[in-house]
């Protein structure tokens, strides 16, 4: 009894240690995930990395990261300084989009930035090549010819399926393409409604900032106007990272330290946006309410009361409506389609494809149902990966590819870089007539006066 014990006890403390082995490879705390839900994996160069995704990955919104939380953490020193230069810059490298002109000969030429690269090596290719094979099998000579030409002639019943299921299917792909673009184009129209907003509060600041007898900007005014251009570049960089897998990186500690290097914050508010732990959104509380305090201490409007309360309410009002555009773009990318009815149009475009050689090689022969799947794979196919691709207007899911149909967010945050400062140096040299106001004895005597 003695060694059947002995054993016993041996095979105790193995499953022992293997238990306590996986419970030390599990992540604790309440924010672990399983390895098995979202898998580790160094990422490819930025554009090119492709996220595998499984089940356990689809509780978060797949549109704003790309199915990976964690991708903005998986970034090395390089590729964490290449973003950062992409964030402060303030050369625009291409359009916010593909660009084109309407010319019929010019478009056929096209292939960057097009559909048909994204489709014609991959699904044409392969359902032609399945075309012929299915051609080769009924209409090759050889063993049992009759017997497979017998087998075309009863395809005729696929033949009248096919013919009506096509309507169907193409009608849903254009009422599904519908949807998408505007989806697309609504996201699109919130990302320049943001960047109109921040560009009408550098307006306002910049064209009531205070000024001495000359016109030229008070020395603290000019400053007060340098900070409020650099916390709406701030906030827009940490807007596109909450909304992007590409600028994501710099939502993370080592993220916010790179800004704090190239300038674009200091270290005291990284230390603040880390412990509100709010983004963007703690970014546009103090914009408000230093553009408010320069108000009230007499470095935006002429010092009268009703001037104060003119900008105190332009100023609300745009920030106001700067709040309800940016926060309306996750909001978009989280629901943007229902799985169901993706999961529908896509089983109706697989099924139309995968039957169209076994329907038209009875009505048109072989070389015509070669050609007709080659066609009606680059119709149908085209039209479903566009309308999901615009799916994804950031390309947060590298679904695209080469394609580059999606908005080009370094173009968009370039620009506002750009504008960040474009109001407070258009505004420093003033007209003639303007600078007769400026003098000592115009000023109003309502309000605080100018030292």
């Amino acid at each position: 009894a003695h060694p059947r014990m002995a054993a016993s006890h041996r095979r105790r403390r193995g499953l022992l240690a293997v238990a306590l082995l996986c419970c030390a490879a599990q992540p604790s705390g309440a924010g672990a995930y399983s390895r098995g839900a979202l898998p580790i994996h160094r990422p490819r160069p930025w554009g090119l990395r492709r996220v595998h995704l499984s089940w356990g990955e689809l509780d978060q919104a797949v549109a704003l990261n790309g199915g990976d939380r964690w991708s903005g953490a998986r970034v090395t020193p390089d590729e964490l300084r290449e973003i950062c230069d992409a964030a402060v810059c303030t050369n625009q490298p291409r359009p916010v989009i593909p660009q084109f002109h309407p010319r019929r000969r010019w478009l056929w030429r096209q292939w960057t930035g097009t559909i048909v690269c994204n489709v014609l090596p991959r699904e044409v290719a392969f359902n032609t090549f399945f075309a012929i094979l299915i051609t080769a099998f009924f209409r090759a000579p050889g063993p049992n010819f009759a017997w497979r030409e017998g087998l075309v002639r009863c395809l005729s019943s696929v033949d009248q399926v096919w013919f009506l299921t096509s309507g169907l299917v193409t009608f849903t792909l254009s009422f599904f393409l519908t949807q998408s673009y505007a989806l697309w184009r609504e996201v699109y129209t919130c990302t320049r409604r943001v960047q109109g907003r921040l560009n009408d509060i550098g307006l306002l600041c910049a064209t009531t900032a205070r000024r001495d007898d000359a016109g030229s900007y008070l020395d603290h005014s000019e400053r007060l106007l340098e900070s409020v251009a650099r916390y709406v570049r701030l906030f827009n960089i940490l807007l596109y990272a909450s909304v992007t897998r590409r600028f994501a990186p710099l939502r993370t500690p080592a993220g916010l330290n790179a800004l704090v290097e190239v300038g674009a914050m200091t270290d005291e508010e990284r230390l603040a946006i880390l412990d509100a732990s709010n983004g963007q959104n703690t970014v546009l509380q103090w914009i408000v309410t230093l553009v408010n305090t320069g108000i009230h201490r007499g470095d935006f409007g002429d010092g009268s009361q009703a001037s104060q309360t003119a900008l105190y309410t332009a100023i609300a009002e745009k920030a106001t409506e700067l709040r309800s555009a940016y926060a309306s773009i996750p909001d978009l990318l989280s629901g943007r389609m229902p799985l169901a009815y993706t999961q529908l149009v896509q089983i109706l475009t697989d099924m139309l494809v995968l039957f169209t050689p076994f329907a038209l090689i009875h009505s048109v022969g072989g070389v015509g149902a070669v050609v007709g799947t080659a066609l009606v794979t680059l119709f149908h196919t085209s039209i479903l990966n566009l309308a999901k691709i615009l799916l994804d207007p950031f390309n947060n899911e590298d679904f695209g590819g080469p394609s580059r149909i999606a908005i080009n967010v370094d173009t968009l945050v370039a620009e506002t870089n750009l504008g960040s400062n474009r109001w407070r140096r258009g505004a420093r040299w003033v007209p003639r007539e303007a600078r007769a106001y400026f003098q000592r004895d115009t000023l109003p005597v309502v309000g605080p006066r100018r030292p």
